[in-house]
């Protein structure tokens, strides 16, 4: 009986292990797009099928990090805007001041992305099953506010769990795979990005 706990336990770390080795962005930067998505995803959510517990589930990507994206949002009352619309920077060390959060970070997802080695295909596991990225592929803003609600609604019910908001979120969107950054979200200095495609629903979150 003590072995089959201990084998139960080994199972059950090995579904939470901590994956991948340090990020690091080097010296030359790539080059930020600016797109912007104004479409609207539709919510097809089955409220009778119950949210998995994102929570517990949180993989950590190792650093450097970029951090949560800031806002003025203090947890006091909902947001008046959803799709976050200012960009300073993120607080990681990443985010050097002066920085912007939004082009480091589609920078960075251009990065990992379109790595074609383990490193690649580990990081895009830990968001979830992410789309490899080629040079033919834009990582697209979404700047419609229904989408940054439901997005912002279903990550605070899966994943933050804080009973007055939730904040406003950054989402980039690589085809049909959406990436979110939920604002002042932090697990000591990193911040959280859930991956989901568009059905709304939660494939990986990542503490980086």
């Amino acid at each position: 009986m003590r072995d089959r706990r201990i084998h139960m336990r080994n199972k059950i770390d090995a579904r939470t292990l901590l994956v991948l080795g340090a990020l690091s962005l080097g010296a030359s930067s790539l080059r930020a797009q600016h797109a912007t998505d104004t479409v609207a995803v539709s919510d097809s959510i089955s409220h009778t099928t119950p949210a998995p517990a994102w929570r517990n589930q949180v993989r950590y990507g190792d650093g450097p990090s970029v951090g949560a994206p800031p806002s003025d949002f203090m947890g006091k009352a909902p947001p008046s805007v959803w799709c976050l619309a200012t960009d300073g920077p993120g607080g990681g060390d990443m985010s050097p001041r002066g920085s912007h959060f939004k082009e480091v970070t589609r920078s960075w997802l251009r990065q990992i992305l379109s790595d074609t080695t383990d490193f690649g295909d580990g990081w895009r596991k830990v968001l979830g099953g992410a789309p490899r990225v080629t040079s033919r592929d834009s990582i697209i803003e979404v700047v419609d506010e229904s989408t940054c609600q439901r997005v912002a609604r279903i990550i605070n019910r899966d994943v933050l769990g804080w009973q007055v908001g939730p904040p406003p979120v950054v989402i980039f969107r690589i085809g049909d795979y959406l990436i979110a950054y939920p604002s002042n979200a932090r697990l000591g200095e990193f911040g959280y990005a859930v991956g989901m495609r568009r059905d709304l629903l939660i494939r990986g979150v990542a503490t980086w």
